[in-house]
């Protein structure tokens, strides 16, 4: 009887395809979810050139954004899923109005172009430009550098010791 169905088999045939489209699908959200802690990452390392926009191109679920990020005076940017977009709590939202929200057209070979040619070393420096906790403590090494640290470990010594001292009632 060959010319009717297995419907055990069949039914066994589809339930095996969707568990490969579910492990399929988890793979990619995963590689996704990966993909978007870097670009949190690479947006807190350039927070002042980072801007997240409400996408307005993807019309089949809501939540989705944009990233716009201007590294060397290069426009990059990236969509952002509703699953990944609280990993960008640190980056500025802002309307469409914004000029640092403009797509300035580029395609997703040229932004990957963009960031091959970006100039390494002007970038490793602005990495490592320091910031206002960096400063701070760089200005206090700088207050303190005149003073003699054997002078100054002999009198917090002996505030120590005055601290350590039974006081009169």
């Amino acid at each position: 009887m060959s010319q009717y169905l297995d419907h055990t088999r069949v039914a066994q045939t589809l339930l095996d395809q969707q568990g490969d489209i579910n492990r399929l699908t988890e793979e990619r959200d995963g590689a996704y979810r990966e993909r978007a802690h870097l670009l949190a990452w690479l947006a807190a390392l350039h927070a002042s050139n980072a801007v997240l926009v409400p996408a307005l191109d993807i019309d089949d679920e809501d939540g989705w954004h944009l990233l716009f990020l201007t590294v060397a005076g290069r426009q990059l940017s990236w969509h952002i899923s509703p699953r990944d977009v609280e990993l960008f709590n640190h980056v500025e939202r802002v309307d469409f109005g914004d000029p640092r929200a403009q797509w300035d057209g580029h395609t997703t070979d040229e932004k990957y172009e963009r960031i091959r040619t970006l100039p390494w070393g002007e970038m490793r420096d602005a990495v490592r430009t320091p910031g206002p906790a960096e400063a701070a403590v760089e200005r206090v090494r700088e207050v303190l550098a005149p003073y003699d640290w054997e002078h100054a470990q002999v009198s917090a010594a002996r505030v120590r010791a005055a601290l350590d001292e039974p006081k009169e009632h």
